[in-house]
């Protein structure tokens, strides 16, 4: 009876880990998305440009350009694939974006969608390919 406790503490440890460990790995998100990358949002196509400094925070900052000129600043969370960033253009934020990460290979996708703030207001769905 005390062996069969014992194995089956020593059961619930280990698959606890497993599960644990497998739940950041085996999903595939990379650490950065830093990068250029092909966008569209709301038919227009263009340029997405991030950087990612150096982190250890589950959601890590990011910065960069989109369309060119307008700037982005938000968060990328590499353990669930979750991204999110303002457009900022001459200093106020006219859009912001949220989608989701996914990993086919070497080609990564965004997929979510984007709220206008200024100007036409609404709902709207982008991707970017890298």
């Amino acid at each position: 009876m005390i062996f069969n406790l014992k194995k089956s503490a020593a059961l619930t440890v280990c698959l606890s880990t497993l599960c644990w460990t497998s739940a950041a790995r085996a999903d595939g998100w990379p650490v950065s998305v830093a990068g250029t990358w092909s966008v569209s949002a709301n038919q227009s196509q263009g340029t997405l440009v991030i950087n990612q400094p150096s982190s250890t925070l589950n959601c890590r900052p990011i910065s960069g350009t989109i369309f060119t000129t307008d700037r982005i600043q938000g968060f990328y969370c590499p353990f669930s694939g979750n991204i999110g960033f303002s457009r900022i253009n001459n200093g106020t934020t006219i859009q912001y974006y949220e989608g989701n990460l996914s990993q086919n290979g070497t080609v990564l996708k965004i997929g979510g969608s984007f709220s206008s703030i200024l100007g036409s207001f609404g709902n709207y769905n982008f991707s970017a390919v890298k």
